[in-house]
């Protein structure tokens, strides 16, 4: 029995669950006392209610003696009435504080993660775990704890007095408690193996729904709708068949249940209706005893759903322990230095799974200041060497330096925040124009001469002050930005660039999705934009990359060529190649 408490203990959920609980002692204590005062005094209700009776089949009494009892019990009777509705408030009230503040911090956990995490895995999925925990976590607080313990507490008290009106009869209730006790928990352990199976198959489920409601102008531009449908409903309906034969075992124990407490209270009454027969005790003590074993049987009826509230709760708990355990981004650590713009790398290599390397002894020396074109075919590692810049990836080898420094000596919120990307996926948000642009520095959000001056630089005033967007910076542009065009959304992006006035400037793509109008003014926007800035540019058209300082070339993760887009073309290599193969231009 102590290895299991000791177990249970050590359980990752068990541990949540009593660290939330602590956060909120004051709260839980102040509710608690209240409740368990009002418990006791319901403990007593039966005792006064069986006097009333005595003393009603008692002629040589006087009256108003019963009426002082029924006054005493409409007293009590409303104290506990009071009590448990404030436990009820109070239980919710701390019950949506705790799983509030859980639900948060597993959203602010899930902001914070790494990138070589979040690449991982389904983020609907775990949000629906983190959602569970929480709710599960409310439940059992408002059930549990504040519902729960004071009918105990009330039984508690209610053993002691049958104990004292007749012993004999008390300890076939404690008898009849015990059997129900051991049958409920020798039956949770099918249904508890169950829940943990349902709850991965929920995750799973909803994982799945993130990423069609994500992806749905794929699934529409595909005609898949039928197909993603018909796979909503295997993997919904899959969970729905599960809870049902749970529920069916559920029914199972709740019937066998009830059989062993329904058995047990009509051995006691008829016990004590024959025990008054012969005159052992009277009418008065009978109803007493009627009255507690209800009380007895109240609590107990709960407990076995309670009891596997809590066991399901320490389930999902655990899950959600085991989300927060991963190690999150430390934002803080390391200095906090102006970033010139000058890069090296030092024999760097970086692997996702630890076994084949995606880049490979990569050395490079960037100036402050510099333009460098970065090119390579697809899947090269061309946008993973511009993330390990950004530190989304941490190098398996070798080093990255800036300005002379390792850049782990950067924290990365100064490293970071003189950094701006332009992606290939651009990221958008169903908010306002003004919120899309501002991202880039949102402290600035309510800055129109910034946001409007950014714009014209993007040559993005051009589409936000038109007909078409009547609301100008306050237009709301849709779920990642449905409303805009692909070209609209790329130069929504570059001005976001612009407003974090960077050191470091990373152009993934940038002008891909830009008609050749609105790519020549962009260009003409960039070219004064990098001058003073170290300017990274991944790119495959030509007139975005020839005017490069240099360019860098990457073939199975190494790189193959530097120079210019001249002398690489006249070395007739890797690169030639590659210009040939994507009809970069005409060449001589």
């Amino acid at each position: 029995m102590g290895d299991v408490q000791m177990k249970t203990m050590e359980n990752k959920g068990v541990k949540l669950m009593l660290k939330r609980l602590s956060e909120e002692k004051k709260s839980l204590w102040g509710g608690f006392l209240v409740t368990c005062a009002g418990a006791v005094l319901g403990a007593f209700v039966p005792l006064i209610y069986g006097q009333v009776i005595r003393l009603a089949g008692d002629k040589n009494s006087f009256i108003w003696y019963m009426w002082i009892y029924v006054l005493m019990w409409v007293t009590i009777d409303q104290l506990h009435n009071l009590t448990t509705r404030y436990a009820d408030r109070k239980g919710a009230d701390v019950g949506w504080t705790i799983g509030y503040k859980l639900f948060m911090d597993g959203l602010e956990h899930l902001v914070r993660l790494p990138m070589n995490f979040l690449a991982e895995q389904r983020l609907g999925k775990i949000v629906q775990r983190v959602e569970r925990g929480a709710d599960r976590l409310e439940q059992t607080i408002r059930e549990g704890l504040f519902s729960l313990a004071p009918h105990f507490l009330s039984f508690t008290f209610a053993i002691g007095i049958m104990m004292w009106i007749k012993w004999q009869l008390a300890i076939t209730v404690v008898a009849i408690v015990v059997g129900y006790t051991t049958a409920m928990v020798s039956s949770n352990k099918k249904i508890l193996a169950l829940n943990r199976e349902i709850r991965k198959m929920w995750e799973e489920a909803w994982g799945h729904l993130w990423d069609v409601v994500t992806n749905i102008k794929a699934v529409k531009a595909n005609t898949n709708e039928e197909f993603e449908i018909k796979r909503l409903k295997q993997n919904f309906g899959a969970c729905y068949d599960k809870e049902r034969t749970a529920e069916d075992v559920r029914m199972k124990i709740k019937t066998r249940e009830h059989l062993i407490f329904g058995l047990g209270a009509v051995a006691v009454i008829s016990c004590g209706a024959l025990m008054l027969r012969w005159g052992v005790f009277d009418a008065g003590n009978l109803i007493s005893f009627l009255g507690y074993i209800t009380m007895a049987y109240t609590p107990f009826s709960r407990l076995a759903h309670n009891w596997r509230l809590v066991q399901e709760t320490i389930i999902n708990e655990e899950r959600v322990a085991n989300f927060l355990s991963e190690e999150r981004e430390n934002y803080e650590s390391g200095g906090h230095f102006p970033i010139a713009g000058n890069i090296e790398f030092r024999d760097a290599s970086f692997s996702y799974d630890g076994q084949s390397n995606i880049l490979e002894n990569i050395n490079l020396q960037i100036s402050a200041g510099e333009t460098v074109a970065i090119v390579g075919e697809s899947g090269v590692g061309k946008t993973t060497l511009t993330d390990l810049i950004c530190q989304f990836y941490r190098t398996t080898g070798g080093q990255i330096m800036i300005d002379g420094r390792d850049i782990s000596c950067w924290s990365l919120a100064s490293l970071r925040s003189q950094i701006a990307i332009v992606p290939q996926d651009i990221s958008m948000f169903n908010d306002k124009i003004r919120l899309n642009i501002a991202y880039g520095n949102v402290e600035h959000m309510d800055n129109d001469e910034m946001l409007e001056e950014v714009a014209r630089v993007a040559y993005a005033n051009e589409f936000i002050e038109s007909e078409r967007f009547a609301d100008g910076y306050d237009q709301v542009i849709g779920e990642r930005g449905i409303k805009l065009s692909a070209g609209q959304r790329q130069r929504i992006a570059i001005a976001r660039a612009l407003m974090r006035d960077p050191k470091i400037l990373i152009l993934d793509e940038a002008t891909s999705a830009l008609d050749s109008k609105s790519e020549k003014y962009v260009q003409e926007a960039l070219q004064a934009l990098i001058k003073s800035r170290t300017t990274l540019i991944i790119a495959h058209r030509l007139s975005t990359i020839k005017k490069a300082d240099k360019i860098v070339v990457i073939h199975e993760g190494k790189i193959v060529e530097v120079g210019k887009h001249e002398d690489l073309l006249a070395f007739n290599g890797v690169y030639r190649k590659l210009v040939e193969l994507q009809n970069f231009g005409i060449l001589n």
